[in-house]
């Protein structure tokens, strides 16, 4: 797989397209009709190749209205979703607006499933406003810019999470904004030097 084009966009040439990423558009598709939307966590390194298992998929959008939730609710229900939290469509909203997730998955199945939460801090909001398009095969993903995706990977700490990090610094790192890069990772306190992220 070539990657090509960051920090304007990323093209994948050759890009296999799993089962896991055919979820991922088809639910996007759906969401982009009625809300921006960026991706967040460990899909960011999937896409690009990484190896390991995911039970879900994150994605933040920005705060809509109970009327635009409604009709997103309707357009999932109606292409064959459904959410694994036991509340209805005003009770799921009520848990966004209260800062929680939601989880959604094809009828009959859990796994995988979509976490989408009310983007709620000065780094979701910057991930919304400085998405990055990926595109493969006639698609378009929004994913969290890289640089903030890094730091805030080694912020979380768990060793996966850290590989999540080294995986895409390894195929990025010609092309990240440094200055950017270490920005976050001072915001966020953390530093990269023992797993070989020097900036």
């Amino acid at each position: 797989m070539d990657v090509q084009g960051y920090p304007q966009s990323i093209i994948l040439e050759g890009k296999n397209i799993t089962t896991l990423d055919q979820f991922v558009i088809r639910f996007a598709e759906i969401l982009s009709h009625c809300s921006d939307y960026v991706i967040v966590s460990g899909y960011v390194s999937i896409i690009f190749g990484r190896s390991r298992g995911t039970e879900d998929i994150d994605i933040l959008i920005p705060w809509m209205e109970k009327e635009t939730f409604a009709l997103l609710f309707s357009r999932l229900e109606k292409e064959g979703y459904y959410f694994l939290n036991p509340e209805d469509r005003s009770g799921l909203y009520e848990m966004l607006v209260g800062r929680m997730g939601i989880r959604a998955a094809r009828k009959e199945t859990i796994i995988p499933n979509i976490e989408i939460k009310f983007a709620k801090d000065d780094y979701d909001r910057y991930a919304l406003d400085h998405r990055t398009a990926v595109e493969f095969s006639g698609n378009r993903l929004f994913i969290s810019p890289l640089e903030l995706q890094i730091a805030y990977k080694l912020h979380l700490g768990s060793d996966k999470d850290i590989e999540d990090a080294v995986y895409l610094w390894d195929i990025f790192k010609e092309n990240l904004d440094a200055p950017l890069l270490r920005k976050f990772m001072q915001s966020l306190r953390v530093r990269g030097d023992d797993v070989g992220i020097i900036v």
